[in-house]
């Protein structure tokens, strides 16, 4: 539910017709429901019983391990999963301010299904406009935002940390590359698909779809609720589903009332939300609500990912809506099964060096002697020596995995540049998998994930930030020195931001300062207190440690001495010489 929607959109232009009533375009009348969306949400014909409500504690990997995630799941308070959110009141004028006014969002016509683009900036303005002002309905549900100051706010379920083949298939230091925030594919380093931000209106509807690749899904309701309609993945509904959206007539037919077992449910503020591969769901929101999640696929229902791929080629999904690098990922799983295995890579050796640090092998042996008995044993347990066990899940979905690559024409195998000698590779781990065809199950649900990433030497290991604490404090915009050559001059008149100005004949829509007078050294409002101490800039005093900085990382303000009064403590402040009063927190 967080991007493949717009692609049933493609599914729904049938044949262009011509309509006197000129307030009405062709998309409103191709997308228009001939189903009452009111009556399906109090039907009573919905009441299958598939959803699993847990607590947080039992969400395990060894759960997953047993069952492959094959239920939806609803955990209606977040403790034990390892959740981090914003407060409740994150409004979406907070998500401008930490993702940029300018970045540029998908948008859904709620009417059509169709999408289109606003900046972040116009869909504020949309959103905080009072419901009977709305002209239209628009939804936003493909905002991913990792790699924006927003990504510090927000941590999903730690399982799904341990099973996401993102974080534990995919080479870290491509990840670790990655600078550009959007969605762009010519700057995508990894498939960017891990946290996204769903801003709905009330009265949005998100037709039947499942999510792209395959992928399975976490969600957690910040603010307000959403109703969802659910549908088991079985061949029957699959099938029915399939010619669904090749009729290019969704509107006509409300999907839950065909398909078997269809469930509905509401989820309110705070409930979390599992959604496994396959699922066919659509989505109501009774309330304006705000929603963090994100998508991932894993080892233990292969399978049914695959099965969605095939269903997207015979669908013709755009690439656009697609899982990016989908085929080089699964290349990636099974050079990782490998390594992990046999600890024999088939990486480059650029990428060993940089995801496994196998070229520093004497500083390695410096800090492994130095290492605690923990981390021996650890690294002892790592050993290919020791038999491991594959659960039977991870065996079948391996071999559809391999197939599944095998029988890709030669041009469309994609194997990806940090791959060296596929042909080995497809020889070794099929050698690997009649070995493990008769582990024993009962030995292979250890809760431990088998693919891990070793430990890097200290020159490769990254530092986190400091997370933020409260809100009020990261909602600041830097104000003009006044003093700089920059602010003394005056307008140009004749760049794009000058020639946009109504003093200037434009229209005013950008309310960007002219080129030439961009503050060179723009500074923290008078407003802007510090977070420990809750007191102003004190930079008269002379102290350098009692002036307000703000963190490049974290966007938390504080004194620099304040900073070094907290019980955790241990931070080191590097400050800006580019920027004034900015600073980076390093733990």
């Amino acid at each position: 539910c967080l991007c493949l929607c717009p692609v049933l959109a493609a599914h729904r232009a049938g044949t262009r017709r011509r309509y006197h009533d000129d307030g009405i375009s062709d998309e409103e009348i191709d997308g228009r429901r001939m189903f009452d969306l009111e009556e399906k949400v109090s039907s009573q014909r919905f009441s299958s019983d598939r959803v699993i409500r847990m607590e947080g504690k039992d969400l395990t990997y060894e759960y997953v391990q047993r069952g492959g995630l094959r239920d939806p799941i609803i955990l209606e308070k977040p403790d034990g999963l390892g959740l981090k959110m914003p407060d409740p009141d994150f409004s979406v004028n907070d998500v401008k301010m930490f993702v940029g006014s300018r970045r540029m969002i998908d948008v859904m016509d709620v009417s059509t299904q169709k999408g289109t683009e606003m900046s972040m900036a116009q869909w504020t303005r949309y959103y905080e406009t009072p419901p009977s002002q709305r002209e239209k309905l628009y939804n936003v549900i493909s905002l991913e935002f990792s790699h924006t100051k927003l990504e510090n706010l927000v941590k999903r379920p730690t399982t799904v940390d341990l099973i996401d083949w993102v974080d534990n298939m995919w080479p870290r230091h491509l990840k670790e590359r990655q600078r550009d925030s959007t969605n762009s594919i010519n700057d995508m380093q990894y498939p960017k698909v891990q946290k996204y931000c769903l801003m709905s209106v009330e009265g949005c509807y998100t037709d039947f779809h499942i999510d792209f690749g395959g992928t399975s899904v976490w969600y957690h309701i910040l603010r307000g609720s959403k109703v969802f309609w659910l549908i088991p993945p079985t061949p029957q509904n699959l099938e029915l589903y399939e010619n669904w959206v090749l009729s290019g007539k969704q509107g006509d037919v409300f999907l839950g009332d065909r398909a078997s077992e269809c469930q509905r449910i509401e989820l309110k503020q705070g409930c979390t939300f599992i959604i496994p591969s396959g699922w066919i769901h659509a989505v109501y929101t009774p309330v304006d609500s705000m929603v963090f999640g994100g998508n991932f696929l894993h080892s233990f229902n292969i399978p049914m990912q695959l099965n969605i791929c095939n269903i997207e080629d015979r669908t013709r999904v755009p690439v656009k809506f697609r899982y990016p690098f989908y085929y080089e990922m699964c290349w990636y799983v099974l050079e990782r099964y490998v390594f992990s295995l046999t600890k024999t890579s088939y990486l480059t050796p650029e990428f060993q060096k940089h995801s496994l640090g196998i070229a520093s092998e004497q500083v390695k042996e410096e800090e492994e002697s130095h290492g605690s008995d923990e981390e021996a044993s650890e690294q002892q347990s790592q050993k290919p020596a020791v038999k491991v066990h594959l659960t039977p899940l991870e065996v079948e979905g391996m071999w559809n995995l391999l197939g599944k690559l095998e029988a890709l024409p030669s041009n469309k195998k994609c194997v990806p540049a940090g791959i060296h000698n596929a042909p080995a590779l497809i020889t070794h781990i099929k050698a690997l998998l009649k070995e493990h065809t008769s582990d024993n199950p009962k030995l292979s649900y250890t809760g431990k994930p088998i693919v891990r990433w070793p430990k890097r030497v200290s020159i490769f290991t990254l530092r986190h930030a400091k997370p933020a604490s409260s809100m009020s404090v990261l909602r600041r915009r830097r104000v003009r020195c006044k003093r700089c050559e920059a602010c003394m001059r005056p307008e140009c008149g004749d760049c794009n931001f000058c020639r946009d100005m109504k003093k200037f004949g434009g229209p005013g829509k950008l309310k960007q300062t002219c080129v030439l007078r961009q503050c060179l050294s723009p500074g923290l409002p008078l407003s802007a207190v510090c977070e420990v101490c809750k007191e102003p800039n004190q930079e008269e005093s002379g102290d350098s440690s009692l002036t307000l900085m703000e963190c490049s990382n974290c966007a938390q303000i504080v004194h620099p001495a304040c900073l070094t009064q907290q019980p955790a403590s241990s931070w080191l402040l590097l400050v800006s010489r580019k920027v004034v009063s900015q600073m980076s927190c390093v733990a």
